[in-house]
């Protein structure tokens, strides 16, 4: 396979080339600020959650995530690059901001305990699935077949997140709005 700083597109200028990675690597910033946030979200959310079993699975996607963020520092080694520790930051502090949307959520629509912080968990891994996405779409569009055989794994992985996110908000959302408590 070429090196990510030889060009690999027919009628591409290296300096064109050079454009494109710049352009992938703003948005491997964007998804690594995405992704950090969805952890930094996960490990507060579990500690919320008294359900072994929701707990265990909300955990294990901890342990996922910390695998992700170090994957998506391989994507940034494909293109030549360094990832962004001020993104990965951001994205931290954009987990722990996320108490106002929940709380106004929470308000709106009647809910009590932990459901809000799934709920939450569930939109950013649906953001950062979203994420991935688009990364394997540029590597496609590149040519940089090492984009996609990070990615495809990760996607995987948010898939499976998402559909058992999307089921625990539905029975806790039922008992916390029916009942005015959390699941088990």
């Amino acid at each position: 396979m070429e090196k990510a700083g030889t060009p690999i597109v027919i009628g591409l200028d290296e300096k064109s080339w050079k454009e494109k990675l710049d352009k992938v690597e703003k948005w491997f910033d964007q998804l690594l600020m995405i992704q950090s946030s969805f952890k930094k979200l996960a490990e507060q959310t579990a500690d919320k959650i008294g359900e072994i079993h929701i707990k265990t699975i909300v955990l294990a996607m901890v342990d996922e995530a910390e695998e992700h963020e170090r994957q998506i520092g391989e994507l940034y080694k494909v293109i030549g690059r360094d990832p962004s520790s001020v993104r990965k930051k951001a994205g931290e502090l954009m987990g722990k901001m996320s108490d106002t949307l929940d709380n106004l959520q929470s308000m709106l629509g009647g809910t009590t305990g932990y459901w809000k912080e799934l709920h939450q968990l569930h939109l950013l891994n649906l953001n950062a699935m979203s994420a991935f996405g688009m990364a394997e779409q540029l590597g496609l569009a590149l040519g940089l077949t090492e984009v996609v055989d990070i990615v495809f794994p990760i996607l995987h992985d948010k898939q499976k997140n998402h559909m058992m996110l999307q089921e625990y908000t539905l029975e806790i959302g039922a008992v916390s709005v029916l009942y005015d408590r959390d699941f088990g």
